[in-house]
């Protein structure tokens, strides 16, 4: 290190002098054969040698990428580099030349590329010719290796076209490289010729829909027979023979033989043929596909009636007339109209054609017009509505009005009589199903009308009087039905029906009854509360309606021992209260003196004849029970208690 620095000072102090044999000293990069490079590569390992040898090895240093300014004092010989990014680099050689010991310094500015994988794009035509062009043309040459044997060379700005033989498919690799360097990248890519057409089998036009009728509208297509690669060109009739068809759309980039596409802004108000031809790449027109025509539909609505026409171009074998989706009418080839009779006023009603036919190969096509929706008018009065009533268990009446078929309201008015008063609107609505919240268990009957979207009124429906049930416990403890007669059911009330519903409304008994009365004997000696209610169902058993729910609440039923031994037998051991029908109690004992000497409830532990655990005497105690029932209410029982020891 001592003698470099001692070789530097003397260059520097000698620089002018230093010029002798300048034009025999350079420096060149060698690849790894040893070959002379003018273009470097990146990730390229080369080496940086005097050209004529005249610097000993060990005298002899590089700077891989001089910035300029003061000369750095290298600290070792390596003569190798790579270059690890594209640019242009200044290699600084200090070398002692001769046995002078003279010092100097010599640069040249390298060039390093970039090594990319060559991108290329390819386009398959007919009878086996692919054009091939570079995406990114960086390198001096490229090389096509087309993998069938044959390659080329070109300089990756023009397109070139091989010919494939055979059909198939084949891996073709291109290869960039730079001159003056043999560094070099290279991609593949898997090319297919294009499959031969079968011109006796063309694409088949299995479906033709018109989804938007109009100057602007659309058309969808259904295509069989499709051969991915080619373009497919969509056609139009014209009428012109000038111009027969035009072309109103493109299928392309598809990978099936079987296609839908929609084609925007297309003049779909006429009926008029439809076909696709199959194109290459190189623009070669091929044989086009059967010819189907649209259908142009016309919708008129009338006086409960709707008139249907439509326009096409032959031919077809048979036309079907769909309403709503579902089939009215299968007509013949030749037909142009339909009338619709099946409608209601106010309904609006969507109308479709679908035309079959048969193309010269054998094969069935189908042309679908658009939908298009026609509202009907009419001045013919609706019938009557049906009225049915019913009590729910909120002790409400439900009101539900059944309209005619077909028959949408615009306007539903309910009418309420109490105690056979006059009737006075209850509601007016569009709503057909409604709650009279105000009864109050009165009994009502009531009656309904409408208006329809058509702006017609019908007649009153028929009279609906719900059920009215009223229940009272006997002395001898059996409980006492009696109900009014349900109206409303055409065909009348075939039965009345008894129910014993539990707190969950799940229904636990039920009883038929004869007439408008019935006496329950049996009771429950499970319910705290019997809540009944009657069911009445019409003669044919499927009207059915509710009467109110009517509750009946049982006496609670306490057991209260009138003495108890706490003696630890097991036996008697203490004072507690057992029965049913209340939900909770409150008990408090007294002493003699008046005092509280236990107090609690259900949850709590029954008394033992103590007082904080402490033994009381024996003796009689007061005692106080407030029961808890299922409805809310308290009832109290009194008595004296023996505590006996």
């Amino acid at each position: 290190m001592n003698r470099l620095r001692y070789l530097l000072t003397i260059c520097f102090i000698l620089w002018a002098a230093a010029a002798w044999a300048q034009d025999d000293r350079c420096i060149a990069a060698l690849d790894a054969a040893g070959n002379e490079l003018q273009v470097l590569c990146v990730g390229q390992e080369v080496t940086i040698k005097d050209c004529y040898d005249k610097a000993d090895d060990d005298k002899e240093y590089y700077v891989f990428d001089y910035k300029g300014g003061a000369i750095p004092s290298p600290s070792t010989t390596n003569k190798k580099h790579t270059y690890t990014a594209p640019g242009r680099y200044k290699v600084l050689q200090i070398a002692n030349y001769g046995s002078n010991t003279s010092t100097d310094t010599i640069s040249k500015v390298f060039e390093v590329k970039a090594v990319p994988e060559p991108v290329f794009t390819f386009q398959s035509c007919a009878n086996g010719a692919v054009s091939f062009s570079v995406s990114n043309p960086e390198y001096d040459v490229y090389t096509y290796d087309f993998g069938d044997g044959q390659t080329q060379e070109t300089d990756g700005k023009t397109t070139i076209t091989h010919t494939y033989s055979s059909q198939g498919s084949f891996t073709v690799t291109l290869t960039g490289r730079y001159k003056g360097n043999a560094c070099s990248n290279a991609s593949s890519q898997t090319v297919s010729t294009l499959p031969l057409l079968d011109e006796e089998n063309p694409t088949q036009l299995v479906k033709v829909s018109v989804l938007e009728q109009s100057a602007n509208g659309s058309i969808q297509l259904e295509l069989a027979g499709l051969v991915p690669g080619y373009s497919y060109t969509v056609e139009q009739f014209t009428g012109d023979v000038r111009q027969p068809y035009i072309q109103i759309g493109e299928i392309q980039g598809f990978s099936s033989s079987t296609l839908t596409q929609t084609i925007q802004n297309v003049n779909t108000t006429d009926g008029t043929w439809y076909l696709v031809r199959p194109v290459d790449a190189c623009g070669k027109v091929f044989i086009n596909s059967n010819i189907v025509s649209g259908i142009s539909l016309n919708v008129q609505p009338a006086e409960e009636q709707v008139e249907l026409n439509w326009e096409f171009s032959p031919d077809f074998q048979s036309f079907e007339v769909y309403r709503n989706g579902t089939l009215l009418q299968t007509l013949r080839g030749n037909a142009t109209s339909f009338t619709d009779t099946e409608v209601t006023c106010g309904q609006t009603y969507s109308y479709y054609v679908v035309g079959t036919g048969t193309d010269p190969q054998g094969d069935r096509y189908t042309s679908v017009s658009a939908t298009l929706d026609a509202e009907i008018i009419s001045t013919v009065v609706p019938a009557a509505p049906f009225l049915l009533s019913s009590y729910n268990l909120s002790n409400q009446v439900e009101l539900t009005v059944q309209l005619p078929d077909g028959q949408q309201a615009s306007a539903v008015v309910i009418e309420r009589s109490i105690n056979g008063a006059q009737y006075q609107q209850l509601t007016q609505s569009q709503q057909t199903s409604i709650l009279d919240e105000s009864i109050n268990r009165q009994p009502a009957c009531y009656r309904a009308t409408f208006t329809n979207i058509c702006g017609i009124t019908a007649p009153v429906s028929n009279i609906s009087c719900p059920v009215l049930l009223s229940a009272e416990q006997q002395t001898d403890g059996s409980i006492a039905l009696n109900w009014s007669d349900y109206a409303g059911f055409p065909d009348g009330v075939g039965k009345y029906t008894v129910e014993l519903l539990d707190e969950n409304a799940t229904v636990v008994a039920s009883y038929p009854a004869t007439s408008q009365s019935f006496t329950d004997q049996t009771r429950s000696d499970e319910l705290p509360v019997l809540r009944y209610r009657i069911r009445a169902t019409s003669q044919n058993g499927r009207g059915i309606s509710f009467s109110n729910l009517v509750e009946i609440e049982q006496s609670a039923l306490a057991y209260i021992p009138s003495a108890f031994t706490p003696n630890g037998d097991g036996l008697n051991d203490v004072f507690e209260i057992k029965g049913k029908f209340f939900t909770g109690y409150t008990l408090q004992v007294y002493n003699r003196s008046g005092n509280v000497v236990y107090e609690g409830t259900e949850a709590d532990a029954a008394w033992d004849g103590t007082q904080n655990g402490r033994e009381l005497p024996a003796g009689a105690y007061a005692y106080i029970l407030t029961l808890k029932t299922s409805f809310g209410t308290t009832k109290q029982r009194t008595g004296t208690i023996t505590l006996l020891r």
